[in-house]
């Protein structure tokens, strides 16, 4: 795979100072996280992402299309604001919304009350989120889902040599027979995040409210439940907070087992995407084996 430009601190604060003024002394530091971009935050307390890959890259317009598009507040909770992007080599900028990172191990540490607010929150905000008007965002993509199923069934085979135990083999080809049979393509498309994971949400630890929400590199138009599993695997009782509140601001009902499903699909996914033999892989079969 080909590696884009600021994938070291050195190289992305050398790309910096160069690209503006404001940037001539700049610092950055890296920020740990599983992600599509190479993360930093500089001493002025801005965000600085580099995409990955091409396909990350060419994603950044879109990208900034819509967080222009969802300014005002109008989900309810702190999106980035662009403060710099750049063309060539493609990188943007942004202030740190106020807050911590909602990993998996602030999370766990929420007692029950937190868990449910987050909860809830996320729901509302993804309640907001679908019901914005998808008819000036006609530059999104629609076939995100079309695609993942087609990449999972032509590298069925190869998917399932990546786990020795043979579970991932066993969750993908119950997934897509399942799924073949619970997704009748009735749902009408609506704005989806689609990468709602916690090192893409931003929460208050003292209360669990949920403050900001990160990258929108992956959004597309498509059926409301490929929101929603992330939110499954933060655990039961988050997903029943967010569903309960979901369904109630949106009016629409979410089926538990086609989630389930779709879960399972995405962790496959994941891992044919993963770096045989990297931490990645040993984190997503650790997953596959949980949630099988």
């Amino acid at each position: 795979m080909q590696i884009l430009a600021g994938a070291t601190v050195e190289e992305a604060e050398g790309i910096l100072r160069t690209a503006a003024p404001r940037f001539a002394a700049v610092r950055l530091r890296s920020i740990d996280a599983m992600t599509s971009n190479f993360v930093y935050r500089s001493d002025r307390g801005e965000i600085v992402r580099f995409p990955h890959s091409v396909w990350v890259r060419d994603r950044f317009e879109i990208e900034r299309r819509l967080l222009q598009a969802l300014g005002g507040g109008r989900l309810g909770v702190a999106l980035p604001e662009i403060s710099h992007f750049n063309a060539d080599p493609v990188f943007m900028t942004y202030p740190a919304i106020t807050g911590t990172v909602a990993s998996k191990d602030v999370v766990s540490q929420f007692d029950t009350g937190r868990r449910a607010r987050f909860g809830r929150d996320l729901g509302v905000f993804m309640a907001r989120l679908h019901a914005q008007p998808l008819a000036d965002l006609n530059y999104l993509p629609r076939d995100y889902g079309s695609e993942l199923l087609a990449l999972l069934a032509d590298n069925a085979e190869t998917i399932a040599d990546r786990d020795p135990e043979g579970r991932a083999g066993e969750m993908l080809s119950a997934g897509l027979a399942a799924w073949s049979m619970a997704d009748d393509g009735a749902n009408l498309p609506v704005l989806l995040h689609q990468d709602l994971h916690g090192q893409n949400l931003i929460c208050d630890q003292i209360t669990g409210e949920l403050r900001g929400v990160l990258d929108f590199t992956l959004a597309w138009a498509g059926p409301a439940i490929w929101d929603f599993p992330e939110i499954y695997r933060c655990g039961p009782d988050i997903l029943e907070h967010a569903l309960q509140a979901y369904e109630a601001a949106a009016g629409r009902r979410v089926a538990i087992e086609a989630l389930e499903t779709l879960s399972g699909l995405q962790l496959c996914r994941s891992l044919f995407l993963s770096r045989p033999g990297s931490a990645r892989e040993a984190q997503i079969l650790q997953r596959i084996y949980e949630h099988a």
